[in-house]
């Protein structure tokens, strides 16, 4: 503004400085709009984190809502039906063994004395 020679071109520069000045203020409100708006969510955005990490963690520890009662308990009936099915063929797989095994050791000694080997 200082170069202006006459009253247009200090005119023409006093534009220019409104029109900065006007960008600045709507870059500003922008801003401070855009700064509101996450500031008014920002409780809704943590509450709803915290939420989802509570459930995250409960599950893991086996904790569920009342609300889920039924499909919980169905969900682990069927987890202790699985477990209970592979301890029995463990159990049932061993029993065969140590039974072959009293077999095998019978006709070795039914061998040596050189008796028929019996049930």
């Amino acid at each position: 503004m200082k170069k202006a020679i006459h009253h247009v071109m200090l005119n023409e520069k006093l534009e220019d400085c409104f029109g900065i000045l006007d960008a600045i203020q709507r870059t500003y409100r922008d801003y401070n709009s855009e700064y509101c708006k996450i500031v008014q969510g920002h409780p809704k955005v943590m509450n709803d984190f915290f939420v989802s990490f509570e459930q995250a963690i409960c599950k893991q520890f086996k904790m569920w809502p009342a609300e889920q009662r039924e499909q919980v308990e169905e969900m682990l009936r069927k987890e202790t039906e699985e477990k209970q099915a592979k301890l029995e063929e463990e159990a049932l797989k061993e029993f065969e063994a140590k039974k072959a095994e009293e077999e095998r050791v019978r006709e070795e000694q039914a061998k040596v004395s050189g008796a028929k080997p019996g049930k």
